[in-house]
C-alpha cells in the first residue's frame, strides 16, 4: 500500500518535470527552426540535422510540432536526396510553425486557408487533359506527392496561373494573410484571370481530394 501511496505522490511531480522539459524542447526547436529559415533555403544537410535532432529528442517525436515536421522531414528525405520543390516545401513548413501557423490535421479553423477565393460552387475536379496549379502547403503531404497524383490521373502541370489553365488547387494549410504570402501572388493571378472570363477554377485541397478516384 505504501509503495503505491509513494508512486500516486511522485506522479504529479514527474508530470510537471516532463511538462517542463517539453517545453524547453519545443523553444529549442523553434530556435533551430530559424537558425535553418536565416538564409531563405533549406539545404540537405540543414534538413538531415534537424531530423537528427529531433530523433535524439525521442521523448517527444510523437507530440505536436516534433511529429509533424518529423514526418514532414522522413518522407522528403526518404529517397536521400532534397531537391529544389521539396525544399521550398520543407522552408514553407517551418516558417508556418515558427511563425506561430498551425500545420496539422487538428489546426484550428481560424489558421487554415478557409476565406480564400474558392469557387462557388464548387466545380467538378477532373484531370484527364486538364492543366492544374499548385500552391500553398498540403495536408494531404508534399507538394511532389501532390502533382504525381494529379499527373496519374492524366493532368498536366504548370508553374503559374495563364489562360490555359483549368484549375489552381490551394493547400489547406494556409496563413490567414495568404494574400501577403508566397502563395498570394498566384491566387491574385488566377483571381484575375477569372474575373476577366478565363475558365481557370480555384478550390480547395479537400476539394481536389475528395475527386481522386
Amino acid at each position: 500500500m505504501s509503495d503505491q501511496h509513494d508512486h500516486r505522490e511522485m506522479a504529479p511531480g514527474a508530470g510537471m518535470t516532463a511538462a517542463r522539459r517539453s517545453d524547453r524542447a519545443s523553444n529549442e526547436l523553434v530556435g533551430i527552426c530559424r537558425g535553418l529559415l536565416a538564409d531563405g533555403h533549406v539545404s540537405q544537410q540543414e534538413a538531415e540535422f534537424l531530423k537528427d535532432w529531433i530523433e535524439r529528442n525521442a521523448a517527444f517525436v510523437d507530440a505536436y510540432p516534433f511529429r509533424q515536421i518529423y514526418e514532414r522531414l522522413d518522407t522528403i528525405l526518404k529517397d536521400g536526396v532534397i531537391d529544389a520543390e521539396e525544399s521550398a516545401d520543407l522552408h514553407d513548413t517551418l516558417i508556418r510553425f515558427v511563425g506561430g501557423e498551425a500545420f496539422d490535421e487538428t489546426a484550428q479553423t481560424a489558421s487554415l486557408s478557409t476565406s480564400l477565393p474558392l469557387d462557388t460552387p464548387e466545380p467538378v475536379v477532373e484531370h484527364d487533359g486538364r492543366i492544374f496549379v499548385v500552391t500553398g502547403t498540403f495536408s494531404f503531404g508534399t507538394r511532389s506527392l501532390v502533382t504525381h497524383e494529379i499527373e496519374a490521373r492524366g493532368g498536366l502541370l504548370s508553374g503559374a496561373p495563364s489562360k490555359k489553365t483549368h484549375f489552381l488547387v490551394i493547400g489547406s494549410l494556409g496563413a490567414r494573410d495568404w494574400i501577403s504570402s508566397n502563395a498570394g501572388t498566384k491566387i491574385l493571378k488566377a483571381m484575375e484571370l477569372r474575373d476577366s472570363g478565363a475558365p481557370i477554377r480555384i478550390v480547395s485541397e479537400s476539394h481536389w481530394a475528395s475527386h481522386l478516384r
